[in-house]
């Protein structure tokens, strides 16, 4: 097996993700990395020793990046191996790399009616800000009990209870599927769910489109054209009378597709 280096700067995503690669490749020689702001809470969830020291990269054959690196760029840049990428990172142009999807830019992408045509209703779990996201609810949350002032991590708005209908997105893996749906006359809205690891996307038809069937629902070979999500049991597909709902957890996709990208390469 390829010799594998895992850059990551969440704890609540490292922790899945071992535990995942752990059962599949058994016998997987990883080091885990991050940058030094981050290796304590990553130390935890690796049961180890994580490395901070990038220059050590050059002895991998296999780089998972699952952050973006706040540092030394220039090394990871120049990786001369292997790459398998959630974070669209910008590699060297000659740098073998396999990007794998996060899920909603996954599911949007196989939409098959014009952009421009449909409206999206997403609520995003709160673990996709990491930590500090799961903390700064946390923290909103018990302020409410104590009458304390708390000092925002992430929301600059207090959501606790309720969601967040215009949250930060920028630099976190999903905030680029959104400004690319957006850009391209797309109509979306963002919703934070405080509780879990689970996505709920509504994507509706602003027209008929003359797609339903007799029954008077969007069927989902019309609608939708990626077999590969429609079909997965870790995505469920429901059909609604005037488009698709799309559930499933956010990190359970990520992990399985990122694991089904490990297995084509080792």
């Amino acid at each position: 097996m390829l010799k594998t280096a895992i850059f990551i700067n969440d704890y609540l995503l490292l922790l899945d993700f071992i535990s995942k690669i752990e059962e599949e490749f058994p016998l997987l020689e990883y080091t885990v990395f991050g940058d030094k702001e981050f290796a304590s809470s990553l130390e935890d969830s690796a049961e180890g020793y994580v490395e901070t020291d990038l220059s050590l990269l050059k002895d991998a054959e296999l780089l998972i990046m699952l952050a973006k690196p706040m540092q030394d760029e220039k090394v990871i840049k120049n990786f001369d191996g292997t790459i398998i990428d959630i974070t669209g990172y910008d590699f060297a142009q000659d740098a073998e790399i396999f990007k794998v999807y996060e899920p909603v830019r996954k599911i949007l992408r196989n939409i098959a009616v014009p952009v421009s045509d449909v409206s999206v209703v997403l609520s995003l779990p709160v673990c996709i800000y990491g930590r500090q996201g799961v903390e700064d609810l946390m923290q909103q949350t018990r302020s409410i009990f104590t009458f304390d002032e708390t000092k925002s991590l992430v929301f600059h708005n207090r959501i606790d209870f309720n969601k967040h209908f215009n949250p930060v997105t920028a630099g976190l893996q999903v905030g680029k599927t959104v400004d690319d749906f957006a850009s391209s006359g797309g109509d979306i809205s963002i919703r934070i769910s405080p509780l879990s690891t689970v996505f709920e996307m509504d994507v509706f038809a602003k027209d008929m489109f003359g797609l339903k069937n007799d029954e008077g629902y969007f069927p989902t070979e019309s609608f939708f054209t990626a077999s590969d999500v429609s079909e997965r049991s870790d995505i469920t597909v429901i059909p609604r009378k005037n488009g698709l709902t799309f559930v499933g957890d956010y990190v359970r996709v990520l992990i399985e597709d990122i694991i089904k990208q490990m297995k084509e390469v080792i």
